[in-house]
């Protein structure tokens, strides 16, 4: 495994209860998403970038010996990611950065994953630029995502009510955000997307979104 040095930032008692919490769902959410997943997946190339890939829950969906590059801020994560990658033949490489500011050349990779991810980033107009940017002419971004739901349901409403401590708590995880427009509208010259709805104790993260954007 291969890391970058630079420092990363992010608030320590967050970043070790996250890095914990996810270890400990990691068979709970491959039971939940894995037909999906593995259908989303299915024809990755085998060097690719993943924006937050936190304990390294989508580890087991790549094709071994395929190279991940890490886009992952938290360091309370780097310990297990790097026994997943181990586990399943995977060279990863680490990238401490921010999801708006990738520290990789432009037009230089095929393909980029996200799940669960864009929640979290302050900024989802610069991170898809920063995606788009990343990618080669033709190169697909593949996102699963929970989004908000239906503006006046009870389920958005709950969403507004547990937002606060939900954000607090999940490392600035949005639980309204409306990714889907921000995805639709950051320029990709294609856009094929699916709602659905994920069944879960996870009640506001209800409503997701899955699907790929090409450049």
């Amino acid at each position: 495994m291969k890391k970058d040095k630079s420092k990363n930032t992010g608030n320590p008692v967050r970043g070790r209860i996250n890095a914990w919490m996810f270890h400990l769902l990691d068979g709970y959410s491959h039971y939940l998403y894995s037909n999906r997943k593995r259908k989303l997946f299915g024809e990755l190339p085998l060097t690719l970038v993943e924006i937050g890939p936190g304990a390294g829950a989508n580890i087991r969906y790549l094709q071994q010996k395929s190279q991940l590059i890490a886009i992952e801020p938290n360091e309370y994560m780097y310990r297990r990611l790097q026994n997943k990658a181990e586990k399943y033949n995977i060279d990863l490489e680490i990238k401490p950065n921010m999801a708006e500011r990738i520290d990789l050349e432009s037009n230089s990779v095929e393909a980029v994953i996200s799940t669960l991810t864009l929640c979290t980033i302050a900024d989802n107009k610069k991170a898809l630029n920063e995606i788009k940017r990343i990618l080669k002419p033709g190169g697909k971004f593949f996102f699963l995502e929970h989004v908000g739901a239906k503006k006046g349901s009870l389920l958005r409403g709950i969403q507004k009510l547990v937002h606060r401590p939900w954000f607090w708590f999940f490392e600035g995880c949005h639980t309204h955000k409306d990714i889907a427009q921000g995805i639709g509208e950051a320029g990709f010259s294609e856009v094929h997307m699916e709602d659905f709805n994920m069944y879960s104790p996870f009640v506001p993260i209800t409503p997701q979104i899955s699907g790929y954007a090409v450049k």
